[in-house]
């Protein structure tokens, strides 16, 4: 499900049982020294999911750093996203000569709470959603809104570096395309690389949903 949600250019790489047992770069160690066990766990992962996508671009043994706003310092020439929720892990990476960034999340399938769903979206993304048929596999449109709206943060924020609202971009639904479109309507939010929009997919399985950006260079 995950892999389809991308362009062939993406190499997109979701964690399996084994990889919880792989040891970290010895240069990341450093990352991880405050967390958690929950999320040593997920970075641990995460950096495992890394390391095999990375090595299918051609960097094997990459050490896959965080900033200081703790975005994963990719090496020069790709560009990539990490997400991790309960049960899942994946990550998404390409080379920047065809993609200027991507973005990748998924999220445990629930029902949004109302008063979330109120929360992270505007008048106008609450009447798009009610006028949409019932979404695939009985999921929620509200959902899969929050995942779109997080693919889409994940894929801006390395190339504007600002921080965005939920309610500082919009999403409209292609469902019968299973794309997504989604805008900048903050109108001091600066454009990534001169875009202000970008297109993604989605995609559910029996236990979350997923959603994925990909914003190409041309």
């Amino acid at each position: 499900m995950i892999e389809e949600l991308f362009p062939p250019e993406v190499r997109v790489v979701r964690a399996d049982a084994e990889m919880a047992s792989e040891p970290l770069h010895p240069q990341e160690v450093s990352d991880t020294a405050r967390m958690a066990p929950k999320r040593l766990a997920e970075f641990r992962l995460g950096r495992a999911c890394a390391r095999r996508a990375l090595a299918a671009l051609g960097y094997p043994d990459f050490a896959l750093r965080n900033d200081e706003a703790r975005v994963p310092i990719w090496p020069s020439g790709v560009v990539g996203s990490l997400t991790h929720c309960e049960g899942f892990c994946a990550v998404a990476v390409g080379p920047h000569s065809q993609l200027l960034g991507v973005g990748i999340d998924a999220e445990p399938r629930r029902r949004l709470k109302t008063r979330i769903l109120h929360r992270i979206t505007s008048d106008a993304e609450r009447q798009h959603l009610a006028s949409l048929p019932p979404a695939p596999g009985e999921s929620d449109w509200g959902l899969l809104l929050f995942s779109a709206k997080e693919s889409f943060y994940k894929c801006y924020f390395p190339l504007a570096r600002r921080f965005l609202g939920f309610r500082d971009a919009e999403i409209e639904f292609l469902p019968e395309e299973g794309r997504f479109h989604a805008r900048l309507v903050a109108h001091d939010a600066p454009s990534a690389a001169g875009r202000r929009s970008a297109s993604g997919r989605f995609g559910i399985d029996a236990n979350h949903v997923a959603t994925g950006v990909a914003l190409p260079a041309r």
